[in-house]
C-alpha cells in the first residue's frame, strides 16, 4: 500500500489504512507493507524507519528524506523516492499488487504497475474537487489543486478504483471498474472503553483536522448566533490540530464565544474514545467529504450526529432518525439543528439507532472482506 502522510499527521485515510490493513491480515492471510513520506514533527524529529505490527505482517516503511508534507516541492520529490523504494522491496519478496490511496499516491502506483507488471487498485478518500474555491477562494491555486485532483481522479487508468462514496461513479471516469467500500469501525473497541457522561455538562464534540475542508468557521459563527439561547452548560469541545488552530482561537475571542470553545489538540486512540463516549452530541460542519470516518465513529460511541449535506452523508444520516442533516455553508440551518438537539427528548434513542446502523453495516470486517474481493477479482 501507498499513502502519503502518516504519524504525525493521522486522519481518516490514515486510519482507513492501518486498520483495513490488519483486518486483511487477521482474516484473509495478506502480508502487507505500507510505503509513507517520511515526515517531521512538530519539532523536527523522525520517527523509525520500519515499524512492524501484528507479528511482522504487517510494516509501516517511511520512505526518502525527511520531508514537511505542506511543502508540494517535498511531495512531489517523494513521487521518485516512493517508487525507487517499493521496486528494491520488490525484489527481496515479490509484491503481488499495489494499493494506492488518495490522492497524489496514484501517480507512483501506475509507474510501478508500468515496471513492475503488478495490478494497482487505486482508492479515493473523497472528492474536493468541486470545493476548492469554497476553501481558497477563486485564485490559482483552487484551479491548480482541482486540475490534480481530477487528473489523479478520473485520467489515470487504475486496474480497479475503489471510492468511499458514490460521488466517484457519477463523474466521466477512464476507469469503469468502480466500487464504492465506505470506511469502517472497531465497534468492540467502543464498547471495551466505559465511562460516564458529566451530566453537570452539555458536550458537544468535533473530531478532525483543522482545516477549511472542515468547515468550522461556519460552526463558530452559527453558535455565536445562538450564544445566549444555549444553556449555561453547554461546551464545544474540538479535538485535533492544524493550520488554522490560532485562526479559529482568535475568532472565537471575536465572537465572544471563547467561553464556549475548548480546543484539546490531538488526541488518540483509547482517549480518543473516551472523548467521544463522555460526549452528548457529535458535530461535523464539513465543506466537503468523501465518508467521514469519524461520523461512524460516533454512532460507535453511541451519539446522535449533526452533519453537513456533503459526500455520502445523506446515504448515512436519516434526519431526526440518527441525526440531522444540514446545507453545507448554512449557518441558520446548522444553528437550528444545535437547538434542536438540545430540545429533542429523543436524543439518545438517535444516537442508539446510529449504533445499531454501523454495527450491521459499516465494520471493519465488512470493509476487508469487500476489499479483498476486488483483491481476488483483480488477481485472476
Amino acid at each position: 500500500m501507498i499513502i502519503e502522510a502518516w504519524h504525525p499527521i493521522w486522519g481518516g485515510g490514515q486510519s482507513h489504512v492501518f486498520e483495513l490493513s490488519k483486518k486483511l491480515i487477521s482474516n484473509h492471510g495478506c502480508k502487507i507493507d505500507v510505503f509513507v513520506m517520511n515526515l517531521q514533527d512538530e519539532n523536527g524529529n523522525i520517527q523509525k524507519n520500519i515499524e512492524e505490527f501484528e507479528d511482522g505482517n504487517l510494516r509501516i516503511i517511511r520512505t526518502g528524506k525527511a520531508r514537511n508534507f505542506n511543502s508540494f516541492t517535498d511531495r512531489l520529490s517523494w513521487i521518485f523516492e516512493v517508487v525507487s523504494e517499493v521496486k528494491s522491496n520488490h525484489k527481496k519478496e515479490k509484491y503481488s499488487l499495489i494499493h494506492a490511496h488518495a490522492n497524489l499516491p496514484g501517480i507512483p502506483g501506475k509507474i510501478l504497475r508500468d515496471q513492475l507488471k503488478i495490478p494497482v487498485i487505486y482508492t479515493i478518500h473523497g472528492n474536493g474537487a468541486n470545493s476548492m474555491v469554497d476553501m481558497y477562494g477563486k485564485n490559482l491555486k483552487s484551479l491548480i489543486l482541482s486540475i490534480i485532483e481530477n487528473f489523479l481522479h478520473t485520467k489515470i487508468k487504475y486496474d480497479a478504483e475503489i471510492s468511499v462514496d458514490r460521488l466517484t461513479s457519477e463523474k466521466p471516469n477512464k476507469n469503469k471498474r468502480i466500487s464504492v467500500i465506505s470506511n469502517g469501525v472497531d465497534i468492540e473497541k467502543f464498547e471495551n472503553v466505559n465511562i460516564a457522561k458529566d451530566s453537570t455538562k452539555i458536550k458537544f464534540i468535533f473530531v478532525g483536522r483543522l482545516h477549511k475542508q472542515k468547515g468550522l468557521d461556519y460552526l463558530l459563527t452559527a453558535v455565536s448566533k445562538i450564544k445566549n439561547e444555549l444553556p449555561i452548560n453547554a461546551e464545544f469541545h474540538i479535538i485535533g490540530s492544524g493550520e488554522l488552530e490560532k485562526h479559529l482561537m482568535q475568532k472565537c475571542i471575536d465572537l465572544d464565544i471563547k467561553n464556549l470553545f475548548k480546543f484539546r489538540g490531538k488526541i488518540y486512540n483509547a482517549d480518543l474514545i473516551r472523548e467521544y463516549k463522555s460526549s452528548n452530541i457529535f458535530i461535523l460542519p464539513s465543506l466537503y467529504e468523501g465518508q467521514p470516518l469519524t461520523l461512524l465513529e460516533a454512532w460507535a460511541a453511541r451519539l446522535p450526529v449533526i452533519a453537513t449535506d456533503v459526500g455520502d452523508n445523506k446515504y448515512f444520516v436519516k434526519n431526526e432518525i440518527n441525526g440531522y442533516l444540514v446545507p453545507a455553508k448554512n449557518i441558520t440551518a446548522l444553528s437550528k439543528a444545535i437547538l434542536k438537539s438540545l430540545n429533542n427528548v429523543y436524543i439518545q434513542t438517535m444516537g442508539e439507532n446510529g449504533f445499531d446502523f454501523v454495527k450491521n453495516n459499516h465494520t471493519w470486517d465488512i470493509v476487508a472482506k469487500q476489499t479483498y474481493e476486488i483483491y481476488s477479482k483483480t488477481l485472476q
